[in-house]
Parts: C-alpha cells; structure tokens; sequence
C-alpha cells in the first residue's frame, strides 16, 4: 500500500471539498504551498505532526487520513448553500479565541446591519403599495 499516495489524494479530495486552494490550506496549516503540494501528489512525505494538524483541521481521525482513500468513494454533490456552509465550518475551525471573538461580533454587526436594512425595504415597498 502507498501510503504517500493515499495521504496525498485524501488531502487534496478534503481541500477541494471545501473548495481551497493549496495557497489557502498551506496558510491555514501554516506549511509551505510548495511543499503542501509534494504531499498532496504523493511524491513526499510528512511528519507526524504534520499529519496529525491535516487530520484535525479535516476533522479526520489520523487513522482515515492515512489508510482510506476517500475520494474513492460515491460522493454525493453538496448544493451550493451546503458547500458555502462548508467553507466557513473550515475557516472557523483554523480561528484562535480572539478571533472567533472578533469574527461573532462582526456577524453579529452584519446580521444587524442586514435585518434593519431589510425592515427599511419593507417600509418603502409598503409606501409603494399605498400610492
């Protein structure tokens, strides 16, 4: 079995998933893009630490990360909403405490902003409606 190969597709079907690019995931685990891309191809292999910081970001027990292809499998297609959830799940999961604080209350804010913004477009539709 070629464990490279397998570490490598499995990391590249779970970045593609959440619709990443090398450059993105390689910041997020802080390791070098160009390395990142060794692995995924199976051309190079990783520490344990390494994988061990894949498999946790992927929410991955190490043990699938390295002995199952996943790619391998029937992979229902996400609708579009489920694949945006998706990608903020992965970013959330990279985030320290300061900056999921930072994250909630900008959220928050916007969530705010969007529902008093909504209120005034129902008024003005409703000012229409009476002329």
């Amino acid at each position: 079995m070629n464990y490279h190969k397998i570490v490598g597709s499995n990391i590249r079907f779970e970045r593609q998933k959440r619709n990443l690019t090398i450059d993105e995931l390689s910041e997020i685990l802080d390791i070098a893009p160009g390395f990142l891309g060794l692995i995924e191809r199976g051309q190079r292999g990783t520490s344990i630490k390494n994988l061990c910081k894949i498999a946790d970001f992927f929410s991955l027990s190490l043990d699938h990360l390295i002995t199952c292809p996943l790619g391998e499998k029937v992979v229902k297609e996400e609708p579009a909403l489920d694949k945006k959830k998706s990608v903020i799940s992965t970013y959330l999961n990279s985030m320290n405490e300061a900056e999921l604080d930072f994250f909630i209350s900008t959220l928050k804010g916007f969530k705010k902003y969007t529902s008093t913004k909504e209120s005034d477009d129902n008024k003005s539709d409703d000012k229409k409606s009476d002329e």
